[in-house]
């Protein structure tokens, strides 16, 4: 930063502030959200409250910081710093840059603002904010403005994959789909049953999380598991060949293994359930002992066999899924757009499809929220996704470019939210983009 700067802070520049727990990164915060507003380079009547967003995870996070900047506006409106408290005093006015009495009146200013115009003070978690954002911008994602937010889908995917199975049976689409299932379902698992309904709708739950972190659409792979199955077939000819001349002395767990594999006659076998051909050149032998030519020919005759039923099982394995949840999303879309709803883990999603396909602009989207941001605050940035950060990247962007400023503060080693896409390596990343500034 320019150590020649006349005030405080300058416009159109990015803070970083990484500290582990408990190092005063709240304080920081409020701190730099109070420069904001008691900024020297501003006219006494000047507060730019509406035009500052603080962003936080948690609702108890957004009640903290709001807490801590109220307390600290009153204490400096009415000098209430008991002697515990002069050094945080001294930091907060040499930080301001201006006397002790201009200090107390902006002060005063500040929370009367705050009291008469509350919903100006914009210090909310980021679900609450995108929800904003899309209440001004529904009809882009067909709702209207007093669509209703559930907390989770369940319900909703239970309905429709059960109108899914009963629609299959004039459908032939979804007919295949769960025919093609069941198929692999049966042959690749160990179930207990042979309806698989409640793992159907096990992975369509989960596939929709996914879907919801990460923004994007599945791609479609190949679905040809009869080339599987084929290669299964040779694969176990290959095993009756070799199970023929098991060698004294060869491994127990190896003649074992493939002892059970011709104990089940079942060419569906499972990848587990065969030696670990791919693991050793040469099957494996007892101290002492060593195999014969013409078994070690056929032991490695198998070993890319079963290489290439690896890469296969792995390729074929989720085209079916896809197809599945794609029938299954398609239903559900049409019961939730009926019920003019909307779920609190697609927020994002919805949010990114509004702003990545440029269905609204920038400027739109500022007369949406009807305010327009020139400072952004974040809060434990280490736990944003990369979705949550698309949805804000724009706005941050053209509010540095017009002079405004990005504060965020975070601890990459306490990264809690990766199951919910969280990504840690944003931290340095966000701060490498912006760097011009």
């Amino acid at each position: 930063m320019n150590a020649e700067r006349k005030y405080p802070f300058q416009p159109a520049e990015v803070l970083v502030v990484e500290a582990s727990a408990g190092a005063g990164k709240t304080y920081a915060l409020a701190k730099r959200y109070l420069n904001l507003l008691i900024n020297p380079g501003l006219k006494p009547d000047e507060i730019p409250l509406k035009s500052i967003l603080a962003v936080t995870f948690t609702n108890k996070a957004t009640a903290e910081m709001k807490e801590r900047i109220l307390e600290f506006l009153k204490r400096l409106a009415f000098d209430e710093f008991g002697d515990n408290d002069k050094q945080r005093r001294a930091d907060l006015c040499q930080t301001f840059g201006i006397g002790n009495k201009e200090i107390q009146q902006k002060a005063v200013k500040i929370m009367d603002l705050i009291i008469s115009d509350y919903d100006l003070f914009q210090v909310q978690t980021i679900d609450s904010f995108i929800n904003a954002l899309l209440t001004g911008c529904a009809l882009h994602i067909d709702r209207t403005a007093a669509f209703r937010i559930k907390d989770t889908p369940d319900k909703h995917i239970a309905y429709s994959l059960d109108f899914l199975i009963e629609e299959s049976a004039k459908n032939k689409d979804a007919r295949k789909t769960l025919e093609r299932f069941v198929e692999q379902y049966l042959s690749a698992s160990k179930p207990a049953g042979w309806f698989p309904k409640k793992k159907i709708f096990d992975v369509i739950v989960r596939l929709y999380e996914v879907s919801n972190i990460y923004g994007m659409a599945f791609n479609q792979g190949k679905d040809d598991y009869g080339v599987v199955i084929k290669l299964k077939k040779e694969i176990f000819q290959k095993i009756e060949e070799l199970s023929a001349g098991i060698p004294e002395g060869q491994n127990k767990n190896t003649t074992n293994k493939i002892k059970k594999v011709m104990e089940k006659r079942n060419e569906y076998f499972q990848l587990g359930d065969l030696p670990y051909f791919y693991k050793y050149p040469e099957p494996p032998m007892n101290k002492g002992y060593v195999a014969p030519d013409e078994y070690i020919k056929k032991w490695r005759g198998i070993i890319p066999l079963t290489e290439r039923l690896s890469e296969l099982e792995a390729i074929t394995k989720y085209p079916v899924y896809v197809n599945l949840f794609n029938l299954i999303l398609e239903q559900f879309s049409m019961i939730a757009g009926k019920e003019d709803v909307l779920f609190l883990s697609e927020l994002n999603r919805k949010a990114a499809d509004i702003i990545s396909n440029e269905k609204v602009g920038i400027a739109e989207l500022y007369y949406r929220l009807a305010t327009r941001f020139k400072h952004y605050l974040l809060d434990e940035f280490q736990d944003t996704s990369e979705l949550q950060w698309r949805n804000l990247e724009l706005m941050i962007d053209d509010a540095l470019a017009s002079g405004g400023s990005l504060f965020y503060v975070g601890d990459r080693k306490q990264a809690i939210f990766r199951f919910r896409g969280g990504e840690p390596r944003l931290f340095k990343q966000v701060a490498d983009d912006f760097k011009h500034y």
